[in-house]
């Protein structure tokens, strides 16, 4: 089987590893020619474009890490809410006062969204936390111990709409892997054919290990499971 054949027959998941390894091994030849050879130009970004087509959907790191957020953020919100509430009922007038301030800014919105929606959430959040840091709050939240409180939710609600923002633009700009397929494969035959051409023209060992290197990435991607234990056995 010839390497455009290899390159026509692999999985969606197996292409994107041939072409992240088809790219470091030539990066990592020291060849400068190799680096900046149209095809091999052209290779790098279409492989980038391809690389974030099969990135993984709901269950990436990054939707992770944005629920992780959005759960610290509830977390938070209900942690300070019930800690003024609680002062409410304090026997020491000037905490009970200090807490009532804190809880008409607090409680403007209730203590549970479940229901609305992510977005009118966020704004929520973000009306909850400009309430709290106005001027006159400042000596209140100090008598009940609560600024560095209201800091901590502050910053973790611009993390949570910072991290969110990135990966809706990340998310806007995907593509599904059938799309570019083509055009990544075709991208990969077309840099085989000009290393080829780039191997007759220097004839250096260099040149000639890096067109080997290349070749065993495209069969590397066919080794099936089997395969790799009979390999295995044999040795």
């Amino acid at each position: 089987m010839n390497i455009k054949t290899k390159a026509n027959r692999v999985g969606t998941v197996s292409l994107a590893t041939l072409g992240k390894r088809v790219v470091e091994t030539v990066v990592k030849s020291g060849i400068d020619e190799a680096t900046a050879s149209k095809q091999f130009v052209n290779l790098v970004s279409v492989n980038d474009r391809y690389q974030l087509a099969v990135l993984p959907g709901k269950n990436s790191p990054e939707s992770e890490y944005v629920k992780s957020l959005f759960k610290a953020r509830k977390t938070l919100f209900t942690d300070i809410y019930d800690y003024v509430e609680g002062n409410l009922k304090s026997p020491q007038t000037d905490v009970k006062n200090a807490a009532e301030l804190i809880f008409k800014q607090l409680s403007k919105y209730g203590r549970n969204f479940r229901g609305v929606k992510i977005a009118d959430q966020s704004l929520i959040y973000i009306r909850v936390i400009e309430g709290l840091k106005k001027p006159e709050l400042a000596t209140a939240l100090n008598k009940i111990v609560l600024t560095e409180k209201v800091t901590q939710f502050d910053e973790l609600q611009h993390n949570y709409e910072e991290v969110y923002l990135n990966k809706g633009n990340v998310s806007s700009t995907k593509v599904a892997p059938s799309n570019i397929r083509s055009e990544m494969q075709n991208a990969l035959k077309l840099y085989v054919e000009e290393l080829k051409w780039l191997v007759n023209t220097y004839e250096t060992e260099a040149w000639k290990t890096l067109q080997k290197n290349v070749e065993q990435r495209f069969s590397e991607v066919n080794v099936t499971v089997t395969r790799r234990k009979v390999e295995a056995a044999k040795e």
